[in-house]
């Protein structure tokens, strides 16, 4: 498996709206669509991975992309 994590140092995610955040329209913007972080998800694990987010430890938001390796057992032609 490969991971990639990205975090931040702002405000963090709304508990509110941690259980939807990856929903399609959903957004706190007054211009966005809410339809990034959907697709991104879908695009992670049309590829066999998984997006999460969590509280970043030194405060924030952290997003984590989990991918299998390409070629390894067990894991999809890489076509």
């Amino acid at each position: 498996m490969a991971e990639i994590i990205i975090a931040d140092t702002g405000p963090g995610i709304a508990p509110e709206l941690a259980d939807r955040l990856f929903q399609p329209f959903v957004t706190t913007k007054t211009t966005g669509m809410g339809l990034g972080l959907s697709i991104c998800r879908e695009i992670v694990e049309a590829h066999h991975g998984r997006l999460a987010t969590a509280p970043a430890p030194s405060g924030g938001a952290m997003f984590r992309v989990t991918l299998t390796i390409a070629g390894h057992e067990g894991t999809a032609d890489a076509a």
